[in-house]
């Protein structure tokens, strides 16, 4: 006679078989989700370094290539006047220059290899005169740029008026040859104490090595040395003028997971409710990270991750049908950090949010509008004929420059705008980039001067 299958189940060695099943199931569940939960954390806190480190360098990126502009800009003064300067212009311009940029220590001109002017004069006296040929630390180094044609930055040394510097070293070539140098002296803790004060976040430490642009095989350039040697350490590399940077970026929060093991392990084992909204957290977790991959958390416009991979795509049609034109348009806000220093971050955040809104409501409901980074925004036109543009253009400027009322006050800024047509001005992201860049501050010139359209567009 065959037992009912339901008895074995209805005995105590069943009940004791099955309660031991669905607990070791449940318990491999909540084993399969603490991995994954732990997993997330590390994630996320890689994707936030990874994050902190990107902007970090982005920063170092913005600050250093501001003097390098710079200084190519004062060297192709000098090569245009090589025949025809006085001693008093050169003093004036290096006097103007060095006052424009709070990191610039002092200027040296060569021609061919003698020093003959400096800025500032005091506390530089015996620089005039040197022949850079007498100079055994520094010859050979020169020696390359001369032969080479290519500029390179040195340091940072320590300076004899104190502090350290960084040396930019720029061959001043006249009809392919060289004629003579431009270095510039860079006040290396201004620099970065400049950078770590705009990326201050105490759950980050970094530091950067590559001294004499040897990357990660040169001594220190700012922070410990010490941090390129702890693991969980994220190294970047970053180019500059003769060689690399290494940056190493370090989280140093305390990640303890006992508290997420006890909390898992006793949810499962209370039951698959509990288990089921488990699952429900970490979906939402999952999901809320990828919107923050994506997404700017202040204003909710793609961030420039998204804008890219949107930009690429929107490329790729305009190959296949190259009809209307596609344009980019760079976006910065005029007197933004006035608003910042007066009235708060608060104020600047609510300005940032109501220009991201008048923003999308001035373009059209395909085009992107994305948050770029700090004050500025980029628009992705496709599709769009030149008088279009022109009244997008009119039409976001018009509407971001309306006053924004906070807490009872009213807050203004304006916007420079920089327009760049593919592919007229580049056939990728970069080169439209730079073109839009240049022309958003030709823009920002010409308001000064009581001009209201876009550079790319008066042209």
């Amino acid at each position: 006679m065959r037992v009912p299958s339901f008895a074995f189940f209805s005995g105590r060695a069943g009940a004791l078989a099955v309660a031991a099943v669905a607990c070791v199931l449940l318990l491999a569940g909540g084993e399969v989700v603490l991995r994954s939960q732990l997993q997330d954390r590390l994630n996320k806190r890689h994707i936030e370094t990874l994050s902190y480190a990107t902007t970090l360098r982005v920063r170092m990126e913005r600050e250093l290539n501001s003097l390098l502009y710079l200084s190519s800009g004062l060297g192709a003064y000098l090569v245009v006047r090589n025949s025809s300067m006085q001693t008093r212009e050169i003093q004036d311009i290096l006097a103007v220059l060095h006052r424009s940029n709070r990191h610039v220590r002092s200027f040296g001109v060569a021609v061919g290899y003698r020093v003959l002017y400096v800025y500032p004069v005091q506390g530089n006296e015996r620089a005039i005169g040197l022949h850079y040929p007498d100079q055994p630390s520094q010859w050979p180094v020169i020696q390359k740029i001369a032969q080479t044609g290519l500029a390179a930055l040195a340091g940072p040394t320590a300076l004899v008026q104190g502090g350290r510097g960084l040396l930019y070293r720029m061959p001043l070539m006249l009809h392919g040859r060289y004629w003579g140098l431009l270095t510039t002296v860079i006040d290396s803790d201004s620099l970065f104490q400049a950078v770590q004060a705009e990326s201050d976040d105490e759950r980050f430490e970094f530091a950067i090595r590559g001294r004499d642009a040897l990357g990660l095989s040169g001594d220190a350039v700012w922070g410990p040395l010490k941090l390129f040697e702890q693991p969980d350490a994220l190294i970047q590399e970053m180019e500059i003028p003769g060689g690399r940077w290494a940056i190493a970026v370090r989280n140093r929060t305390v990640d303890d997971p006992r508290g997420l093991r006890w909390l898992i392990r006793t949810a499962f084992l209370a039951g698959g409710l509990l288990v089921a909204s488990m699952l429900y957290l970490l979906i939402r977790s999952r999901g809320l990270m990828a919107y923050r991959a994506m997404y700017d958390d202040l204003t909710g416009l793609p961030n420039r991750r998204l804008f890219e991979d949107r930009a690429q795509m929107a490329f790729s049609r305009q190959q296949r049908q190259p009809g209307l034109l596609c344009a980019l348009l760079f976006l910065d806000l005029d007197d933004f950090k006035t608003v910042n220093d007066r009235h708060g971050h608060k104020a600047g955040d609510a300005v940032l949010a109501a220009v991201a809104l008048r923003a999308l409501a001035a373009v059209r409901q395909n085009d992107t509008v994305a948050r770029w980074g700090g004050d500025e925004f980029i628009v992705l036109l496709e599709n769009i004929s030149r008088e279009t543009l022109e009244i997008i253009a009119q039409r976001l400027r018009s509407s971001i420059e309306e006053p924004v009322v906070f807490e009872g006050r009213t807050l203004q800024v304006g916007v420079s705008i920089g327009v760049a047509i593919y592919p007229d001005a580049g056939t990728d992201l970069d080169q439209l980039l730079h073109a839009a860049d240049n022309h958003m501050y030709g823009d920002k010139t010409m308001r000064k001067n009581d001009l209201s359209l876009p550079a790319a567009l008066a042209e």
